[in-house]
Formats: C-alpha cells, sequence, structure tokens
C-alpha cells in the first residue's frame, strides 16, 4: 500500500470526516509531488510513518472539535437564557403570571414549569464547566482522550438541560394560548424555537465531532483542576455538595426575599434550589467530573 493510502486508510479508522480527510489527503499529495525523487523516500525521510501522522491529527482535530464544541454549546445555551429571561421579564411586568391551573391543563402547566425551574441550573453549571475547560486549555495543541471524554460529556449534559428548558418554555406557551396575549405568546414561541434550533444545531456539531476516536493518553481531570480554591474539598463529595447546597440555598432565599418581600417565598425557592442541587450532583457529578 502506498504512503497516501496508508495516511487515508488511518485517518478513516480515527474517525476522522470525508471532507476533512480529502482535503488532508490532496494537501499531502501536492506536497509529495512538488518533492523530487519516489513518494516512499518522501515518506521515510521527510514526512515520518504514515500511521504515526495521521494520529497526530487525528488528536489534534479531536481536541480543537471538544473545544469549538463547548463554545458552541455555550453559545446556545445563551440564546436559552436570554429566551427564558426575556419571556418571564416580559411576563411579569406587562401581563401576569396566571396560575399553573388556568391553562389547558395542570398536567402541561406543571412539567413546564418543572422544566424551567430545574433545566437552567444543569444546563448553566455543565455549560460553563465545559467551556471554561475549552478556555483553560486552549494553547494545548492536543488533549488526553479521558479529558476530551470529559469535555464532550459536560457538553452533553448542558445541551440536554438546555433543550428541556426551551421545551418547557415552548410547552407552557402552548398551554396558555387561550389566556396570555398574543404579542407575549408570538414573543415566547418565537425566543424559544429560535434557541432550540442554537441548541439541535450545536447538539449535531457534537455529535460530528464525537466521532473522532482519539488515543492520546493522560488525565482527564476534574473540578478541582477548573476551580483550584476548591481543592481543599477533594476526597469529600459531601462536604462539597451540602457547602454548595447550603450557599445556593441562601443565595436564593435573600434575592427572593428581596424580589418578593417575602420570608417564606425566599425560604421555599432556597429550599427547593438546594435540594435540585443535591439532586443533580448525586445523579450528574461524576458525569461532569464534580466526584469520583
Amino acid at each position: 500500500m502506498s504512503w497516501l493510502g496508508e495516511f487515508e486508510d488511518e485517518l478513516a479508522t480515527r474517525g476522522i470526516r470525508p471532507a476533512v480527510r480529502e482535503r488532508l489527503v490532496t494537501e499531502f499529495a501536492d506536497h509529495i509531488a512538488c518533492e523530487q525523487g519516489a513518494a516512499t523516500a518522501v515518506a521515510l525521510t521527510r514526512l515520518g510513518v504514515a500511521r504515526e501522522i495521521a494520529g497526530q491529527y487525528a488528536d489534534e482535530l479531536a481536541a480543537d472539535g471538544a473545544r469549538h464544541g463547548a463554545f458552541a454549546a455555550f453559545a446556545a445555551l445563551g440564546c436559552a437564557a436570554a429566551a427564558l429571561v426575556v419571556s418571564q421579564l416580559t411576563l411579569g411586568q406587562f401581563v401576569g403570571y396566571p396560575g399553573f391551573d388556568h391553562g389547558f391543563s395542570a398536567a402541561l402547566a406543571l412539567p413546564a414549569i418543572l422544566a424551567m425551574l430545574v433545566g437552567p441550573q444543569v444546563a448553566l453549571v455543565g455549560g460553563t464547566l465545559a467551556a471554561w475547560r475549552a478556555i483553560r486549555r486552549r494553547r494545548e495543541p492536543v488533549l488526553p482522550a479521558a479529558e476530551i471524554a470529559l469535555l464532550r460529556r459536560r457538553v452533553r449534559v448542558g445541551l440536554l438541560a438546555g433543550i428541556v428548558t426551551t421545551a418547557g418554555l415552548l410547552l407552557y406557551t402552548v398551554d396558555f394560548i387561550g389566556v396570555l396575549p398574543a404579542w407575549w405568546l408570538a414573543l415566547s414561541g418565537a425566543l424559544a424555537a429560535g434557541a432550540m434550533a442554537a441548541l439541535v444545531a450545536a447538539r449535531r456539531a457534537l455529535a460530528n465531532s464525537s466521532a473522532t476516536v482519539v488515543f492520546a493518553s493522560g488525565r482527564a481531570g476534574d473540578l478541582f483542576d477548573d476551580v483550584p480554591a476548591l481543592r481543599r474539598l477533594r476526597g469529600h463529595p459531601l462536604a462539597l455538595c451540602v457547602s454548595a447546597a447550603v450557599a445556593s440555598g441562601v443565595v436564593v432565599t435573600l434575592a427572593e426575599w428581596h424580589a418578593e418581600r417575602s420570608l417564606a417565598e425566599g425560604l421555599q425557592r432556597g429550599i427547593f434550589e438546594a435540594v435540585v442541587l443535591s439532586v443533580g450532583f448525586a445523579v450528574l457529578g461524576r458525569t461532569i467530573g464534580a466526584r469520583r
């Protein structure tokens, strides 16, 4: 088999997309054509072993793909956050929140409200951790396979939570079609649909980049590498969970108390926030690298 044939086969084995594979093979073919002497001599003296070169390209492309996927997901999640914030602010200031049982069915309203309460929190954690790791490691040409896998998992968690959030907003809009004004329904529906499209596009891009097989060795790292201030809690997942739950619960309680002028409502939201964080930590902590 020729050097180019072996190079192309290794690229295919490593899951490089056909368009990228064709471009790389064309570039090397042009390079070889410009050299004097046989292609075999060039391969041995200048280019190196075909499979090793292809593997290096695969590892670098996978690292770039994981970082770009994290940034794209963060941008898409920003669209979802904007859709949720604008819809809720306009609803509260210009319309007023309807009771959950004033729409078509509480069976639609309650899942929608739950999705809009829980989804954003999970999306914020997953998307932010993925983007922050991508920023921290932006200058590394190659990342270990375990670290790329961690980045991809964080992005998947963030995108799935974002999709749940926007689906909840769409469901909420549909449930109150007969109650809320048309301008709000149109605004909310358009924002949610646009955010959903951005999230689906980011999810598709992640799926395409995840096909690349990585063999680079090394550790994945964890939350404590991303946030050095938390390193003293490494190995103490319960302490980390309790600390984060209490801190988030207190912040939400104070914010809601100030906004609603009601300590009781503030405590309800704060306790709910702490419970959601604790459950999320238990279910997703290992997936996003927050615990072992």
